[in-house]
Parts: structure tokens; sequence; C-alpha cells
């Protein structure tokens, strides 16, 4: 349970939506990622690229004040 810091009140979870560019079958249109360089590289085509990690991008509003907070679940950089 996340309280916002203006008026105390409990944050409640929501959604991004946003219309994406295309629409595939393995693209969400209502979910937002984080890409995090891992530290290795990878090879594309024979050249070299950072590797990354795609995290779930959540968000909590306050239904008081309307402040957003964007977060990822912390356990998720560890996988």
């Amino acid at each position: 349970m996340k309280k916002c810091n203006e008026c105390k009140v409990e944050m409640i979870d929501g959604s991004l939506y946003g219309k994406p560019r295309f629409i595939d079958m393995d693209h969400d249109i209502d979910k937002f990622y984080v890409d995090i360089k891992i530290g290795s590289k990878t090879t594309l085509f024979g050249l070299k690229k950072d590797e990354i990690k795609r995290i779930a991008l959540n968000i909590k509003l306050c239904p008081n004040c309307g402040k957003v907070e964007m977060y990822i679940n912390p356990d998720d950089i560890k996988k």
C-alpha cells in the first residue's frame, strides 16, 4: 500500500494506455516497459550491442489529487 506524499491518501493501481504505431499479435497496447542494460553484450548481424532486460512499468494514482507515480517491481530486476 502506497500513500500519496501530498494528501496522505492511499493510492490505487492504474494502467497506462497509448496508441501504438503498429499492432501485431505480440504487442500489448495497454502495457509499457522499461529497458534496462544488464551489462553484457550480444551480437546482432555481426554488430555488438548492449543486452537489455524488459520490465513492465506500473503506475499508482491518487484518487484525491490525481498525482500519478510510475514504478517497476524491484524483484523483476533480480530475475
